[in-house]
């Protein structure tokens, strides 16, 4: 019997960004722990979305690691805030397709799949977004408060999730936290 291909979501890798240590309490090898993690959950056939902050320098390093561990793996890259190279250098250097962001629907749900938190939209189930990562002075942006809508946004965190990737069918049904006590 054939292995249906799984659909995985991963954010805010920030490969070699040092300063994640400081900011967010990551160790030190977080970078390498990280492409490890995804070395053992991505198979052939699989779907990777990476909701964007791919690395902070050394970018083809980076891309050449990331993509001989995800060569046989459809990749998507929702662009973050730190993801500034050209769509056409990410597609040379391993994606399969780089967005800001996207809709699709899964599991009987409709997506909305950002970097950054968007709007509710008309028709639309979730906005799975990365961006605030496991840090508690976004809960009291005014901004995110007047934005966010807990039943409606799903923040992924890689710091929350062992920087592993995550299966999108488990993340769809565990709640949000951010801006809760």
């Amino acid at each position: 019997m054939k292995k249906q291909p799984k659909i995985w979501l991963i954010t805010d890798t920030h490969f070699g960004h040092d300063k994640m240590v400081e900011y967010c309490g990551r160790p030190k090898d977080h970078s390498y722990l990280i492409l490890n993690n995804l070395e053992k959950a991505i198979k052939p056939g699989d779907t990777l979305i990476h909701l964007g902050d791919f690395c902070i320098g050394e970018d083809e390093k980076w891309m050449r690691y990331f993509h001989e561990l995800t060569v046989a793996a459809k990749t998507i890259l929702v662009r973050g805030n730190h993801d500034h190279k050209s769509d056409n250098w990410y597609i040379t250097h391993g994606f399969d397709a780089v967005v800001e962001s996207f809709v699709n629907t899964y599991f009987g749900k409709k997506i909305l799949f950002s970097h950054i938190p968007q709007k509710k939209q008309e028709g639309i189930d979730f906005n799975v977004h990365g961006h605030f990562h496991n840090a508690d002075h976004r809960r009291t942006e005014p901004e995110l408060q007047a934005l966010y809508d807990h039943d409606y946004h799903k923040l992924l965190a890689i710091e929350n999730t062992g920087l592993q990737p995550v299966l999108l069918e488990t993340f769809l049904s565990r709640p949000s936290t951010i801006g809760k006590k």
